[in-house]
């Protein structure tokens, strides 16, 4: 029986997952995908979670495990898997041939495993899946592209060139490299996924359980965080501009820059997404036909801002193509006036380098460069993205909206970026917020309790920028 490859579509909301979030989207739709007659389901036990598959065997329905842990690659190993127990399932005709069958084609009881199998060769194996796999964004992989070259890199290379490459895959070696990155930082974290990674990929299944049991938890987070109000903002963009006459031949350069950060602040873009932004000076028509004004328009009032897939050096966007609106406190609703994000200009960064780290950070490290050089005390210009949600929060936009605006899931928007505020800022919520609804998932709650209809379901997904498919999703989970 000939083996075919069945990858999962992802969702369309899956841009904004991150983590254990994105995993259970994957699911969620590899199990919509599955053949008929053949389900699967998510299990756990000591060692971690992993999948079954469910299916009629005569008259009697079986749950029975299919040897794949709950990762996004096992996901899409337990629905090919479902594929081929679909088609035994219709050709074999006595369930004693169907059982030798599962334990030798599903199970691999009778493989011989390769335990011969070198760090190098089991390397090149992920390599070869990362590769010929697809992005978040389902995107296929592409080699000459810096951005995929320098995530492979960041994920799992930095990581796999510490391995001994001659050496047969063995426990003591990796430790050795897990345990060379101090616990409970980011670090430690990251090399312990890659090293899982690798040991998945190659099937090797007791080194994966052993890798399982180590706890990779984040406990240690950066403590020089840098926060920044709208008045801090303002007072800044003003300093900036206050130049001396001898230094004002670089004037062009400080607006230009201005706008970008201001940019941040009223969107909360990351920096690399200001340089992607569609229609700042052109209309932008989408997929279905309806044109975006320019944000230069002088009778543009909604001022959407369209991020796309590449910028201006040809990297790619963190989340891809998407909307964004102005999140504007009502502290500061003239910021659009006040920073000139009408009349703004991008500026000018040229490459150095052809190395893909440098090419895929480019916008970032001009960015930090150009704050250090003004040398007015703020340097980190993603406490402005977290400024605009912020703002966003004050202005009564609900959490799903200002998520989705921001390009990131719901869970990483209450998690980190309600925490990251000064004194001010937290003054000015618990001062001037405008009332936001409740949570999406508590209107959901309520919902289910007083039973939905065609009507409350429109009207739950207008209140919280949502289609009414993704509110019937959730009523039915």
């Amino acid at each position: 029986m000939s083996e075919k490859s069945y990858p999962v579509t992802a969702s369309t909301t899956a841009d904004y997952l991150i983590g254990y979030e994105r995993i259970l989207d994957y699911f969620k739709q590899a199990q919509k995908e599955c053949p008929k007659g053949v389900g699967l389901k998510r299990d756990s036990k000591a060692s971690g979670g992993y999948i079954t598959l469910q299916f009629k065997l005569g008259i009697k329905r079986v749950n029975k495990t299919c040897g794949c842990y709950l990762t996004m690659q096992g996901i899409t190993d337990a629905l090919r898997r479902a594929h081929l127990v679909a088609s035994a399932l219709e050709s074999l005709k006595t369930e004693s041939q169907f059982w030798a069958w599962y334990d030798d084609v599903i199970l691999e009881k009778n493989v011989i495993k390769n335990d011969l199998m070198t760090f190098g060769e089991a390397i090149a194996k992920v390599e070869k899946e990362y590769w010929d796999g697809h992005t978040k964004r389902r995107q296929p992989r592409d080699k000459n592209n810096a951005s995929h070259q320098y995530s492979w890199r960041c994920v799992y290379g930095h990581y796999f060139k510490l391995l001994p490459q001659n050496i047969v895959l063995n426990m003591a070696d990796i430790l050795l490299v897990v345990h060379s990155k101090q616990v409970g930082t980011k670090c430690f974290k990251n090399c312990l996924c890659a090293m899982r990674k690798l040991a998945e990929t190659v099937g090797n299944t007791d080194l994966l359980i052993r890798l399982k049991e180590i706890n990779g938890t984040q406990t240690q987070f950066r403590e020089d965080l840098q926060s920044i109000s709208v008045d801090e903002f303002l007072k800044f963009h003003e300093d900036v501009l206050a130049v001396s006459d001898d230094k004002r031949y670089n004037l062009e350069s400080r607006k230009r820059w201005l706008w970008v950060f201001s940019m941040q602040v009223v969107y909360g873009f990351r920096v690399h997404e200001v340089f992607a932004i569609q229609n700042v000076n052109e209309p932008f028509k989408t997929k279905d036909g309806i044109t975006i004004p320019a944000l230069s328009e002088p009778t543009n009032t909604k001022m959407i801002a369209v991020v796309g897939e590449k910028t201006k050096l040809e990297t790619t966007t963190k989340t891809g193509y998407r909307l964004c609106v102005p999140m504007l406190p009502p502290t500061h609703s003239d910021l659009i006036e006040r920073l000139g994000i009408k009349s703004g200009q991008l500026p000018e960064v040229r490459l150095t380098s052809s190395n893909p780290k440098t090419i895929s950070g480019a916008y970032n490290d001009r960015a930090w460069a150009t704050l250090k050089r003004w040398n007015k005390g703020f340097t980190q210009s993603h406490a402005l993205r977290h400024l605009a949600n912020l703002n966003g929060q004050m202005a009564g936009m609900s959490q799903e909206t200002r998520a989705k605006s921001l390009g990131h899931s719901t869970q990483m928007n209450e998690g980190i970026y309600k925490k990251r505020a000064n004194t001010q800022t937290t003054i000015d919520l618990l001062t001037h917020s405008i009332t936001e609804a409740v949570p999406l998932g508590s209107a959901i709650g309520v919902l289910k309790q007083l039973g939905s209809d065609g009507k409350s379901i429109k009207l739950l997904a207008a209140i919280y920028g949502i289609t009414s498919d993704e509110v019937m999703e959730l009523l039915a989970e």
